[in-house]
């Protein structure tokens, strides 16, 4: 349903190698939130175009697997991305083109964080209201995830907060209280959706 789709991500993907490495890890994290953002919304449009969850609630299969299903997708786009992003990488950094490019563990934990809020935010709107009327808020987490993220990094990089603030802790306990913070949010964005999608009208 997606080869287009998936056809282009691979251009965007090699645009933000230039265009974002020279905010290192953080481009790249910006980069993948971007495709999953583009395959999870562009699914979603495809859904509504052929009235997939009419056929969906008419079939044995419960309304609570298919929100799950599609909160976890989001996984599924963020990996198909940073893996291309390594194939990426490796090719750039072979061609010496750019700084030498890699994706570190920190990296990694940040990508699961930055989607699993996106998805969080964005997937509510789509279960109460569709994919077509949900565009412009959607639309807005997104950019607010895209430049808000961004400029805040530059401006801790730059003030030397980001380090001193991180340095305070370990990182056994900054990752714990992440990823405790975040699953709780994903918690209660799922069981928001599936609230939704239950008293939805088709």
């Amino acid at each position: 349903m997606q080869k287009k789709a998936v056809k282009i991500s691979i251009l965007i993907m090699i645009f933000f190698t230039f265009f974002l490495s020279k905010i290192g890890s953080a481009g790249l994290t910006i980069g993948v939130l971007a495709i999953s953002y583009q395959l999870a919304l562009g699914a979603s449009s495809l859904e509504e175009k052929n009235n997939s969850d009419k056929i969906l609630i008419s079939l044995p299969i419960k309304k609570s697997t298919i929100v799950l299903a599609k909160y976890l997708s989001v996984y599924v786009y963020a990996l198909y991305a940073t893996i291309v992003y390594s194939l990426i990488f490796l090719v750039v950094n072979q061609l010496s083109v750019l700084p030498e490019l890699s994706i570190s563990f920190q990296v990694l934990e940040g990508v699961v964080i930055i989607v699993t809020l996106f998805a969080s935010l964005s997937f509510p709107f789509i279960f109460k209201y569709g994919f077509i009327k949900s565009r412009i808020p959607n639309f807005i987490i997104f950019f607010t995830f895209l430049f808000g993220g961004t400029k805040l990094y530059e401006y801790l990089s730059e003030k030397g907060q980001l380090v001193s603030l991180f340095n305070q802790l370990s990182s056994a306990a900054i990752s714990t209280f992440m990823i405790g913070v975040v699953l709780l949010i994903f918690v209660c964005s799922y069981f928001l959706s599936l609230n939704f999608y239950k008293k939805r009208e088709f």
